[in-house]
């Protein structure tokens, strides 16, 4: 479940689990006083000055406004909307709160989301119906031959295997959405 971090969350966080640093170390490294930032780590209530928010998000590459808890964005902040290629329909959906923004963010960013996305593309585009249509084709032209050369009975092993091989579009495309929800 995710928790949104305060202030001093997000400070002590990025120190120790980002940076890998001491109190010390940090106050060496930004000119900030060491008490100031055990204060800003430690304490909810503590006004920290704008030179000190300044000094920590360029000293951890964040915004200002995720140090702040404004955004969850620690290097995006100002992303233009163009770069991201989405729709003015998609913008109004994610702004609107019709989805939950932060689930989509987790989906995108688990490693079977591009395997998910190909198969959509496969799906979506119809890319497989062709592939589809030439297998069943050959399928059937082969189970054909066989008819006109051996007059086989309807109930011929290699016959009906030909038969059942060929694969319809439904039970493709129902295959293929299943697996790939399920590996998710």
């Amino acid at each position: 479940m995710y928790t949104k971090l305060s202030i001093p969350e997000r400070l002590k966080d990025l120190r120790v689990s980002e940076k890998h640093l001491t109190l010390e170390q940090l106050a060496e490294q930004t000119e900030l006083s060491k008490s100031a930032l055990g204060k800003y780590e430690t304490d909810d209530n503590t006004e920290i000055s704008p030179y000190a928010i300044v000094t920590l998000a360029k000293f951890y590459g964040v915004s200002s406004d995720y140090l702040l808890g404004l955004t969850e964005n620690k290097n995006h902040p100002n992303t233009a909307l163009h770069e991201l290629h989405l729709s003015d329909s998609a913008v109004y959906v994610l702004k609107d709160g019709q989805v939950n923004t932060r689930l989509l963010s987790e989906l995108i960013c688990h490693p079977g989301f591009s395997r998910l996305m190909t198969d959509m593309e496969v799906c979506v585009d119809r890319i497989a119906d062709m592939h589809l249509k030439d297998m069943n084709l050959l399928l059937e032209q082969t189970r054909q031959k066989i008819i006109e050369k051996y007059h086989p009975d309807e109930d011929d092993l290699p016959l009906r295997t030909l038969e059942l091989a060929q694969i319809s579009e439904e039970m493709f495309y129902g295959h293929v959405l299943h697996r790939t929800w399920l590996c998710c």
